[in-house]
């Protein structure tokens, strides 16, 4: 009655008006001692998960014991004391309860143990007894003792589950503290690719450390007690197959160390494909304008192909590794029952050849499980190593800065550098002998060329840079906004407060004096508007403004500023302004100004000296002198004036604020944009869809049918040996001459031996099968969901975080290679198993067919209940692991910001990765006490089969022959083994199915489009005229308008230069161009062929165009700039020397075959823009488009740049998004948009006559060239 009450326990309703699982106390914590004894606790969650599907609010919070801040407060603090060695402080914090393990693994293997030791013999000799009572006692006792032992082994592996929960949450705590605190030289060596396979992959490895190792020490123990419980039946004997097992384990020891070294290789494969692929979905707009997708698929591809090489080497020694490992007790067998009856000459009776097969069947079932758990505790291991290797990685160097106060309030010396010497290599400082000093209010400037140095000079100030010598001290609170906007996934208004409280006042006062009033009140949702991946919804202008944004709402001190300022917010601040923009430059309003030269700082106007700036002067709304406009979304902000300064017409359809890349959602709850949308998690069962698909991966079912057949051929010859072996023992019981006996002996062995062989043969045959064939389907299914990425338009990455992309390439791709088939190949082997012993059993004894199948029924039963809440609660474990990458690729990316902020800063980080972290650990947690409720529930029906079994031989012995009783006992008594090893097959399986159901979704994700044109096009284009016909443009099917009626006629070769407002249209015009999405009506045409008729492949690789925030890919320089290999060198110098960059490239020994760092990082912004040109250049296309291309790069490079405009690409058709007017004055015509529409379409000199239009207005806010343009 107990045991059915514990398998009902669970099937109970839960009471009415359930909705949510949660409550004020944890469940297990408010358990009593029954329900905490048999997780019925879990009763709740898996009733609720059978009436709907589970969402994540359901799982349960985590208890405060399992929450990362004490746990990493206990860890860290041994951690430390141990001197910084990972498993010793594991083991210093977790050895009493390893110890408890040890003890329930002790007590639950001398159980299981129990019934093949005493049991059995006693069972078989009732035959000979008749002593039915005697037998029917054990029977039972054997059913409680074997209970007992599934209760231990239940919460032995639920506390070996919450150990690793515990422990990992550690790990990735100190993993995210340690990569915002890596140096940048370190973080050469460890790119975001590689930190976010440490917590897709890695982490994932160590989670099962405990259990693992405590099987590792077990196992040897088992083997031992097995071994002398054997001796005491066929003596000496034993020693025979001692010597045999002893060279099976010194062979597989052999492999085990192989086997570690091919999975170093094939985390080190993992770690450089993710590398690439952070990468590439990183900047994957600019992969898709490029029309670059076949040249990094291949890399992806032959990184992929390295990695398989490395898998196809595991899963050989792997291979080795298993068929010994199962094959090692059936040979023994062979080896210790021919010595025992042909050397020793002793008879096989029925009790001693079945008490040995017993017991060689639970030595087998410690050896089964050897396999998973040798990989697993290697992996983990190497994991470990990999992970400590990173956190004994260099951080930044604190004594690189050194924070101080203000010594004389008469001259406040902010900043003070002395005698310093700087650089990011020691043998080639950047700076030598450096004096500086900034007192308290200042405004000072720093410029220079290209390449010079100025963003360095920041890095001196945030102590990113390594000194060398000398002394840099910063007095006050310090804000930073660098170059490159760093943006999070979230609203405007998040990425604004940066985790400050909401101050109403000066929230609305930053946004004014920041330019982004007016950009907000074109927004969906205001600045609750999700802005997306890196701020994927917004102009580079715009991300500008939020950045800086952010820094002003901070109230620092000190801001150090690679970036536009605003001047009255900062009126009474420290700011060091690092800009190519002569208007302040040249200012009377600052205070002072440096340019940096051959590493020295050299002040402009040392006159000035003593003289605090008046910053009210930066607001005059003076022209400009050189070119920038009042629209300009730099020196708008600097002049203190919205960009929209003028009064705009009510803009009907908010989206037409928005610029380049935008993808605009309906509004959410709340008021809130949402942009990001939830992860899709599929409700119920794998889709058929889904299993259709990996089985044409693994190839069909003739694959199927070759690993069913496989097993069904072990299965058969396993039963035929041990059939065999039972005739013989039947025949040995008759009386026959001594002569007869050895030529029975004798014949018997050999057919049995040879049977022995054929059940090995069968079984290398089945696994190698598996692995072969799950390998080979883990190979396909990533082809087919990388195409399918690959294929997907833009508004996919828009809309998915990096973290998801990430995840399916890392974990699910992970469990997919090595997973999946080992979970395969054992549930075959142990279903086949299972249903042969039960099949036998009833063939035998008739009756049972009547009480087993109930039995069976009800273990099905509670298998499909059980199934349905696991299956949700792994998925939204896979769904919480994603905003976890998401986070950790993030903060990696936007290290440097939010170190600068300061510590506070940092810890909010480290807290919201924490609660990322409880999330999943929550997830963990659930799932953990689900599978161990389950696992109870059915060793309590598996125990009750053995329990029918053998009282079944018991009253049945006296019409049963004893070999076969012996056999039907042997059997039975392995039962609830097999089924509780068929419980975790399951439980893995229904996981592991989730990735290729994940990648399956991905695989066939809609796609932007033919890539191949169906028509032949080779020359095309000739000329490069463009003409747009009524063209509208949206970027999804439900957003407004971007582009309204646009229409023109552009001749090969003319020069255009596009202007507007922000949101005007101005890059949305571009996106048409390259068919980002295709337009809503209209049509586009290039040398008069339709673009909509020409495939996306050939289209975007015969444009060029130079972004305004260009991206390098880390490799040789060489690959970027050539990456088709189409060029010689001789070229590639020419290209390099018209953009002035041949100094830049000639220093470095490796020249063109020098590696370009992560992002580009090693080249500034203005020589990644040159680059990009370079290589519009080498294709010479005949339309060239600059998406403000000249923002980042200084007013004389920029000159360099129109003039090779001018001279090399005058053949072309060239489009520019003006950023200075002054470079699109001697244009042919110019382009003006408002809102969507081509308002103005004229040459310069027409417009600039045309009083009351935009462009004049522009120009005459413009000043210097530009104002002397309208003059004339």
């Amino acid at each position: 009655m107990a045991s059915i009450k514990t398998i009902f326990s669970g099937l109970q309703s839960p009471p009415q008006g359930v909705g949510d699982v949660k409550t004020a106390i944890h469940p297990h914590d408010a358990s009593g001692f029954l329900s905490a004894s048999t997780f019925s606790w879990c009763n709740r969650l898996i009733s609720v998960g059978n009436e709907r599907q589970l969402a994540p609010s359901d799982i349960w919070e985590l208890q405060d014991s399992n929450k990362v801040g004490p746990l990493l407060q206990q860890y860290l603090a041994v951690y430390h004391a141990k001197h910084r060695g990972l498993l010793r402080a594991f083991f210093s914090i977790y050895k009493w309860k390893l110890v408890v393990i040890a003890v329930m693994q002790v007590v639950s293997s001398g159980c299981d143990l129990f019934g093949p030791a005493y049991v059995l013999p006693q069972v078989i000799l009732t035959v000979s007894t008749r002593n039915w009572t005697r037998g029917v006692v054990l029977v039972v006792a054997l059913f409680f003792v074997q209970m007992l032992s599934s209760l231990l082994k239940s919460h032995m592996n639920f506390m070996s589950e919450v150990i690793g929960i515990q422990f990992t949450a550690c790990l990735r705590s100190m993993l995210f503290e340690k990569a915002l605190k890596l140096s940048s030289k370190a973080r050469k060596d460890k790119t975001a690719g590689d930190i976010a396979n440490l917590f897709s992959v890695d982490v994932v490895n160590v989670m099962g450390l405990s259990a693992n190792m405590n099987m590792a020490w077990i196992v040897p123990i088992q083997v031992g007690v097995t071994l002398y419980l054997i001796q005491q039946q066929v003596g000496w004997a034993i020693w025979t197959g001692f010597l045999a097992l002893f060279s099976i384990l010194m062979l597989s020891g052999g492999v085990g160390v192989f086997a570690g070294k091919a999975q170093r290789m094939i985390l080190t494969c993992k770690d450089n494909r993710m590398k690439v692929i952070n990468e590439l979905f990183g900047a994957i707009q600019i992969v898709k304008l490029h029309a670059w997708e076949e040249k990094l698929t291949a890399s992806v591809t032959e990184l992929r192909r390295k990695e398989l090489d490395a898998l196809w080497l595991f899963v050989k020694t792997i291979l080795v590794l298993i068929t010994s490992v199962h094959t090692a007790p059936v040979l023994i067998t062979v080896v210790v029952f021919a010595t025992y009856a042909m050397w020793m000459g002793q008879l096989l009776t029925v009790t001693i050849v079945f008490t040995t097969l017993a017991l060689f069947e639970n030595l087998q079932a410690a050896f089964t499980a050897l396999p998973m758990v040798f990989v697993a505790t290697i992996q983990a291991l190497v994991s470990v190593k990999r992970i400590t290797f990173v956190l004994d990685m260099h951080e930044t160097n604190p004594d690189n800065l050194v924070d101080g106060v203000v010594e004389d309030v008469h001259q406040p010396v902010v900043i003070r550098i002395s005698d310093g010497e700087f650089g990011w290599e020691k043998e080639s400082p950047l700076f030598k002998n450096l004096h500086w000093s900034i007192r308290q209010g200042e405004f000072v400037v720093v410029h220079g060329a290209v390449g010079s140095g100025k963003s360095s000079l920041c890095s001196i100030l945030l102590g990113e840079m390594d000194k060398y010598d000398g002394n840099v001290v910063v007095a006050g609170r310090v804000a930073y906004v660098g170059q490159q906007s760093w943006i999070q996934n979230a609203t405007i208004r998040h990425n604004i407060l940066f985790g400050r409280p909401y101050d109403h006042v000066r929230y609305r006062k930053v946004l004014d004096a920041c330019a982004l009033s007016a950009d907000l009140s074109n927004l969906p949702a205001n600045d609750r508007t999700e802005i997306g991946l890196r701020g994927v919804t917004l102009s580079g202008g715009q991300k500008a403004r939020v950045s800086l944004a952010r820094a002003c709402y901070a109230d620092a001190d000190i801001y150090i500023l690679d970036a536009p300022l605003s001047a009255n917010l900062l009126k009474h601040k420290t700011v060091v302004l690092v800009t190519h923009n002569p208007d302040i430059i040249h200012s009377s309003a600052i205070h002072r100004s440096f340019h940096i030269q051959d590493g020295s700082l050299v002040e402009d106007r040392p006159e000035n000296a003593g003289r605090l700036p008046d910053l009210s002067m930066m607001s005059s709304p003076t022209p400009s002198r050189y070119g920038f406009w009042d629209g300009d979304e730099d020196v708008s902000i600097i002049l203190g004036r919205p960009v929209c300064d003028t009064v705009m017409p009510s803009i009907a359809d908010p989206s037409m604020l928005l610029t380049p890349r935008r993808r605009m959602c309906a509004a959410g709850q709340n008021g809130q944009d949402v942009l990001t949308v939830d992860e899709d998690r599929a409700c119920g069962r794998v889709s058929q869809a889904v299993v259709t698909s990996y089985m044409s991966a693994i190839g069909g079912w003739p694959a199927v049918a070759a690993m069913v057949g496989m097993t069904l051929v072990t299965e058969a010859a396993r039963l035929s040996k041990d059939l065999w072996l039972t005739g013989w023992t039947n025949q040995s019981n008759s009386t026959s001459s001594s002569q007869n006996i050895k030529v029975e002996t004798r014949y018997n062995m050999t057919i049995y031996a040879v049977l022995v062989l054929a059940t090995c043969t069968a079984m290398i045959a089945q696994f190698g099968t598996v692995l072969v064939v799950g390998l080979r389907g883990s190979k396909r299914l990533f082809e087919r969901m990388w195409t399918g990425l690959m294929a997907s338009p833009m508004r996919f990455f828009d809309t998915n975080p990096i973290g998801r992309v990430l995840n399916r390439c890392g974990d699910d791709v992970f469990q997919c290679d090595l997973m999946l088939p080992m979970s395969m190949a054992p549930i075959l082997s142990q279903t086949a198993a299972a249903v042969g012993k039960v099949a036998l059993s009833v063939g035998t004894i008739q009756w049972m067919a009547l009480v087993l199948p109930p039995l069976v029924f009800v273990y099905v039963k509670l298998g499909s209940y059980f199934i349905a809440p696991l299956r949700e609660v792994n998925r939204i474990k896979k769904v919480t692991l994603s905003p976890l990458l998401t986070l950790v690729s993030e903060g990696v990316d936007g290290a440097i910001v939010i170190r600068a902020f300061g510590l506070d800063y940092q810890r909010r980080f480290y807290r919201l990765h924490d609660v990322a972290v409880e999330n999943y650990s929550a997830a963990s947690f659930a799932s953990a006490s689900l599978n161990q409720w389950f696992a109870l529930r059915v060793a309590a029906i598996s125990n009750s089969i053995v329990l029918v079994i053998l009282l079944g031989c018991v009253v049945m012995s006296s019409s049963i022959s004893a070999g076969i009783l012996g056999l039907i006992v042997s059997y039975g008594l392995t039962i609830p083994a097999n089924l509780a090893k068929l419980v975790n097959l399951w439980a893995n399986l229904e996981t592991a199915l989730i990735a290729p159901e994940r990648l399956h979704e991905y695989a066939t994700l809609p796609s932007e489009g033919r890539r191949d044109t169906p028509f032949n096009l080779a020359s095309w284009p000739t000329h490069g005229r463009i003409t747009y016909t009524n063209v509208s443009f949206r970027y999804k099917p439900d957003d407004p308008l971007v582009l309204e009626n646009v229409s023109f006629d552009v001749s090969g070769g003319e020069k255009i230069g596009i202007v507007g407002r922000t949101g005007a249209g101005k890059s949305s015009l571009i996106m048409t161009l390259f068919r980002i999405n295709d337009v809503a009506a209209g049509e586009i045409a290039i040398d008069g062929v339709d673009i909509a008729t020409i495939g996306l492949k050939q289209l975007r690789s015969s444009l060029a165009i130079i972004p305004q925030n260009p991206v390098l890919f880390k490799g040789p320089l060489r690959t970027y700039m050539d990456p088709f290999d189409e060029f010689t060198d001789d070229q590639l110098w020419a290209v390099l020397k018209k953009v002035q960059l041949t100094d830049r490239i000639v220093v470095s020994d490796a020249k063109l075959e020098q590696e370009v760092d992560e992002n580009g990082e090693n080249f500034s912004v203005g020589e990644r823009q040159m680059l990009c040109l370079s290589r519009a250049l080498l294709h010479n296309a005949k339309i060239v488009m600059l998406d403000e291309a000249t923002a980042a790069i200084d007013h004389a490079t920029d000159k360099v740049l129109q003039k090779v405009i001018r001279e090399e690409l005058k053949a072309s058709t060239v489009l520019t998004i003006a950023h200075r007017l002054d470079t699109v004055l001697d244009y042919d015509r110019i382009f003006v948009f408002e809102q969507g529409q081509l308002v103005q379409n004229d040459t310069p000199a027409v417009l600039a006559t045309q009083q009351g239009g935009i462009f004049f207005d522009m120009i005459a806010q413009g000043g210097g060239y530009a104002h002397r343009f309208v003059q004339l």
